[in-house]
């Protein structure tokens, strides 16, 4: 066994830990466990589910014939990103990303995994920005004056906080390709410049997450619905606190990117993800809350409207009784009643279809004699929950 104190000769990395050659019984008293395996399952859960949301958002919209809209597509942008951002770390983790630095093959896989981190990196940022941009955009809709103007200036100054530190990777080496291999001649920045941006980054995004999340509480309670519904609405769109939570999260494990232990980072991109992943669902809520109270009302209305039929035949029987109390779902549908006049011709037949004259003339000359039937009206009756009018536009 070498000694520890000999040393390779030639230039040293820089974004990597010196090497290290413990005797066999340090070695031996040293962690070897994989967080690699840890990464793959959460992050691959956490697609899986905000696919689920974001499934049922757009389903939602075409259901109801709305189309997508500029939020929905940056939405679904942000979830590409986070699909390509987590294939990237499980090529990463193939090459041993996760295992200490220790049992990490540093010859061969160092090179090709600082490429990878480096491109999962940028897309977990990108990722970040479009997911919260959706929902600013959303809340663009609902407001006007001074908060619309507040929004613009969000989503201005998240976009610029945030895009930079998709673009350090790239711009902190010269030449580019020095920052995934090391061995190569020329310079990069201190590792502690880009790492304390990044982490004002990422508390001004948690920031912005929840100012977006408080937002609603304003504009939807101005609206003309019940207070029960108002609550519900602001609320399903507040969930946006949670990703502003898990980026704080985010942002205390920043410091591990100085760490000489590759393991050490595996938290900071689980974290990542999770913040990205619980705004997609976060946004996805307020269209799910439509869809849900929808099918609630829908199965309320099947299930009551039996009885509902007979207690309109009995009112109508009873003489001298044409009013009843409407029940609270009732008393928030408006009914459209179309009256279509509907003419008959003296001798009872209806008017034909090929006829020219529409005027008067073609009823024929009216009688007032008893039982002559001289004019019907058609009625048609349309039903519109009017609860749905506040929130439909979401």
């Amino acid at each position: 066994m070498a000694s520890n104190s000999t040393q390779a000769e030639g230039p040293k990395p820089e974004q990597f830990a010196q090497p290290v050659a413990p005797t066999e019984e340090e070695l031996a008293l040293l962690p070897h466990d994989n967080a690699g395996i840890r990464l793959n399952i959460v992050i691959w859960i956490l697609i899986g589910i905000s696919s689920v949301f974001l499934g049922l958002r757009v389903y939602c919209k075409f259901s109801r014939r709305k189309g997508l809209w500029w939020d929905d597509i940056m939405l679904i942008g942000a979830w590409i990103c986070l699909t390509v951002e987590s294939g990237l770390l499980t090529a990463m983790t193939r090459l041993g990303y996760g295992l200490h630095i220790w049992d990490f093959d540093v010859v061969n896989n160092m090179a090709p995994l600082l490429l990878l981190v480096n491109m999962a990196g940028t897309f977990s940022a990108t990722a970040a920005i479009w997911s919260k941009t959706s929902f600013a955009i959303t809340l663009l809709r609902l407001t006007h004056g001074w908060m619309k103007y507040c929004l613009w200036f969000i989503i201005v100054s998240m976009n610029i906080a945030m895009g930079l530190t998709a673009l350090w990777p790239w711009v902190t080496c010269t030449p580019i390709n020095k920052s995934w291999q090391p061995l190569v001649e020329g310079t990069c920045w201190e590792p502690h410049v880009t790492v304390h941006y990044n982490i004002f980054s990422a508390a001004y995004s948690s920031l912005m997450d929840i100012t977006l999340a408080l937002l609603p509480w304003s504009v939807v309670w101005k609206l003309q619905m019940q207070k029960k519904e108002r609550f519900g609405c602001a609320f399903a769109m507040s969930m946006g606190v949670f990703a502003g939570i898990t980026g704080i999260i985010k942002t205390t494990k920043i410091p591990t990117m100085l760490s000489d232990d590759f393991a050490a980072g595996v938290d900071l991109f689980i974290w990542g993800n999770a913040e990205t992943a619980i705004t997609i669902m976060a946004a996805s809520i307020p269209i799910l809350r439509v869809l849900v109270r929808d099918a609630s009302i829908s199965r309320r209305y099947y299930k009551s409207g039996a009885s509902k039929a007979i207690e309109l035949k009995d009112s109508a029987m009873t003489e001298g009784k044409h009013s009843r109390t409407l029940t609270d779902s009732e008393n928030n549908l408006v009914v459209s009643v179309t009256a279509v006049p509907k003419a008959f011709m003296q001798d009872g037949r209806g008017p034909m279809v090929n006829e020219k004259n529409l005027g008067d003339d073609w009823r024929g000359q009216r009688t007032t004699g008893q039982g002559q039937i001289v004019r019907t009206e058609d009625f048609h009756v349309e039903y519109h929950n009017r609860k749905s009018m506040a929130t439909d536009s979401i």
